[in-house]
C-alpha cells in the first residue's frame, strides 16, 4: 500500500464520501470530487470559528474566502507542503488576518486536495491534478449518477436516507430508473434488473471497526440484536459511536459478538466474545477467518473465545 500511494501513486488518500478520509483507485478520485461538487456547493462565507483550545477566530467573508481558496491552489507549485508550510505561502499572498484560524484547522480547505506522503508524524497535502498523473475532470452530474449507481449495486436494494448516510448528502433517486423492493416492510429501491438476492450461505467473518458492511446502511436493528447492543454499550468505543466503531463478529450475516486483536512480537490474538456458545462448524470456520486476518497482517494468529 505503501508503494501503491507514495511511489506508483495509483492509489491515494483524499477527504471524500462524508467529508471523511478515504483510499481511491487513482484514477478514480476525479469520479468522487465531481459528485460531491454537484451536491455541496461551496460555503460563500465562514462563520466565526472556536478552536480545539478555545479560540474564537473571527468569520471570514466571500471575497475573502474566494481569495484563500485561490492562493491556497496556487501554493502547492507541483509538490507536497506540510500544513504549515501551505499556511505560510498563503499567509504571503493574502495577508496574516486569518492566519490563526489556518494554522489551528485547515479541514474547510481539504476538500479538492489530496494527501502526500507523510513525513514523520506528519501529513503533507498536494493538489490532485498535480500529483495524480492524467487528471481528467469529470461532468459533475454523470459523477453524481456513477456514484449512485454504485451504491445501489453494492448496497441496494436501499433507500434515499441510507445514500445519505453513506455519502453525506441526501439525492433523489428518481434520476434512475429503479424498482421499489419491499425489506422488512420498508420500501427501498435498487436498480431495474439488480434486485434479486443470492441465498445467504453459512459464513462467520470478524468485521474491522468501519467495516462497509456496516456502514452501507441505518438503521441498524436487523443487524444488532439486543445482546450484542448490550455489549456495544459497555465497550469505550461502542458507547459513543455506536456499532460502527467497534469490531464485530458475524455469523450468518448477523451480529453475533465482539472481537478484540493484539499483536505479540510474530502472533496476533484474536479475542473474540460471542453472545451464545458456538456450533462446531462455525467454530471452524473461525479458525479459517483467524488464519485470513493472519495471512493479511503476516503475522501468525491465535484464537480465544471467552
Amino acid at each position: 500500500m505503501r508503494r501503491a500511494l507514495w511511489d506508483e501513486r495509483s492509489l491515494v488518500k483524499a477527504w471524500t464520501l462524508r467529508g471523511t478520509l478515504h483510499l481511491h483507485p487513482a484514477e478514480e478520485l476525479p469520479l468522487w470530487f465531481a459528485a460531491r461538487r454537484a451536491v455541496s456547493a461551496e460555503a460563500d462565507e465562514l462563520p466565526a470559528w472556536p478552536d480545539p483550545h478555545g479560540v474564537l477566530h473571527p468569520p471570514v467573508g466571500n471575497a475573502e474566502v474566494a481569495d484563500l481558496r485561490r492562493a491556497v491552489w496556487d501554493a502547492f507549485e507541483g509538490r507536497a507542503l506540510l500544513r504549515d508550510e501551505l499556511v505560510t505561502k498563503v499567509v504571503e499572498q493574502v495577508g496574516n488576518k486569518h492566519e490563526g484560524r489556518l494554522r489551528s484547522g485547515f479541514a474547510f480547505f481539504l476538500s479538492e486536495l489530496c494527501q502526500g506522503p507523510p513525513q514523520g508524524n506528519k501529513i503533507t497535502l498536494a493538489r490532485p491534478d498535480q500529483w495524480i498523473g492524467g487528471w481528467r475532470e469529470v461532468d459533475e452530474q454523470e459523477a453524481l449518477l456513477e456514484v449512485l449507481r454504485r451504491f445501489l449495486r453494492t448496497y441496494g436494494p436501499s433507500r434515499p436516507a441510507d445514500f445519505r448516510a453513506w455519502f453525506g448528502v441526501e439525492v433523489s433517486f428518481d434520476v434512475l430508473d429503479l424498482e421499489e423492493v419491499d425489506v422488512d416492510g420498508h420500501r427501498a429501491f435498487g436498480l431495474v434488473g439488480d434486485t434479486d438476492s443470492p441465498e445467504g450461505e453459512p459464513s462467520v467473518r470478524l468485521l474491522p471497526e468501519y467495516d462497509v458492511y456496516v456502514m452501507g446502511f441505518r438503521e441498524r436493528e436487523q443487524l444488532v440484536p439486543e445482546p450484542v447492543k448490550e455489549q456495544i454499550a459497555r465497550h469505550g468505543r461502542g458507547r459513543y459511536e455506536g456499532p460502527a466503531g467497534v469490531r464485530l463478529l458475524l455469523i450468518d450475516g448477523i451480529a453475533a459478538g465482539l472481537w478484540e486483536r493484539k499483536k505479540r512480537g510474530n502472533r496476533i490474538e484474536l479475542a473474540v466474545t460471542p453472545v451464545r456458545r458456538l456450533k462446531r462448524i462455525e467454530r471452524a470456520q473461525l479458525d479459517d477467518e483467524a488464519e485470513r486476518i493472519g495471512a493479511f497482517l503476516g503475522l501468525e494468529p491465535a484464537v480465544r473465545v471467552a
